[in-house]
């Protein structure tokens, strides 16, 4: 159990496990009134199970002003948690009514944050008050960037959903406009540079991964650059045309040409201009 002091005329806040362990358990098991310490909020938190979580940060405030204090559940991270998994939250003084927030996040290997979720409850003066956090993840979508797709940027998650996707709290059927699996929030392809929900559930071209880099669109499951096929090795796609860029040419670029090891007659680094050298061209793409 996990306690801190609080001044006078304040709430005074304890966090501790259910049954002195975060697991499992049934719920009359868990929320026996004998055992129950007066006025808390019983809170039960809900996640993918593919997102293999192993710890809980928890946290929170009251609105009197007191904080939850944050707190690693459990004390060994060694295996993967449940949905479902519970705690409770004592908030000893709090007035009958008082908001209170409590938020969770979703540890991997103890340390990197992969879901979140919080809930605020009216806190009943002398009972235990049940709230469910749930936790949501993000995910890479097809542009780089991360995002809940197309229910409007909040990341959502849904159980029981294998084969399809996420949409504002319910399973969606896996399309190019929802895509997604395993019950991810659904993510809506972009028409430019894929042209398939691919059914590991990631936008993609035809069989292979979305368009990017070296080309700019997808046409019948293939990428190309503008009218053309995709771009050689160091050139990049701007603006429709294949262009020698210092983003993607790691040698210097001869016209349009990226020239991946410099010599003494086209010689430069880092997509700079090649040069000619006199006597010779230098690792750092330097002359002599």
């Amino acid at each position: 159990m996990i306690s801190v002091g609080a001044p006078s005329g304040r709430t005074l806040v304890r966090l501790f496990l259910c049954s002195g362990l975060l697991t499992l358990v049934a719920l009359a098991a868990c929320r026996d009134p004998a055992a129950a310490a007066g006025t808390a909020l019983f809170v039960t938190t809900e996640f993918e199970p593919s997102l293999n979580v192993t710890r809980l940060r928890v946290s929170g405030t009251v609105a009197d002003g007191t904080e939850v204090p944050t707190t690693l559940l459990p004390e060994d991270s060694s295996r993967a948690l449940q949905s479902g998994e519970t705690f409770r939250v004592l908030l000893d003084g709090a007035a009958n009514g008082t908001q209170a927030t409590v938020r969770v996040e979703g540890l991997r290997d103890g340390t990197t944050v992969i879901a979140s979720g919080e809930a605020t409850a009216s806190v009943r003066d002398g009972y235990e008050v049940e709230v469910t956090v749930r936790l949501t993840s993000s995910r890479p979508t097809s542009d780089g960037g991360t995002g809940g797709g197309t229910d409007g940027g909040t990341n959502t998650f849904c159980l029981d959903c294998p084969d399809g996707c996420c949409r504002e709290g319910f399973c969606t059927a896996r399309t190019f406009l929802t895509c997604g699996v395993g019950g991810v929030a659904c993510e809506a392809c972009d028409g430019q540079r894929t042209d398939t929900c691919t059914a590991r559930g990631t936008c993609g071209c035809g069989n292979g991964p979305a368009c990017s880099g070296n080309t700019d669109r997808c046409n019948m499951g293939k990428c190309f650059c503008g009218p053309g096929n995709a771009c050689g090795p160091g050139l990049a796609c701007v603006n429709g045309a294949c262009r020698c860029d210092p983003s993607t040419c790691n040698g210097c670029c001869e016209g349009n040409s990226c020239i991946p090891s410099p010599n003494k007659n086209q010689c430069g680094k880092g997509g700079a201009a090649c040069k000619k050298c006199d006597k010779k061209c230098n690792p750092d793409g330097t002359c002599d």
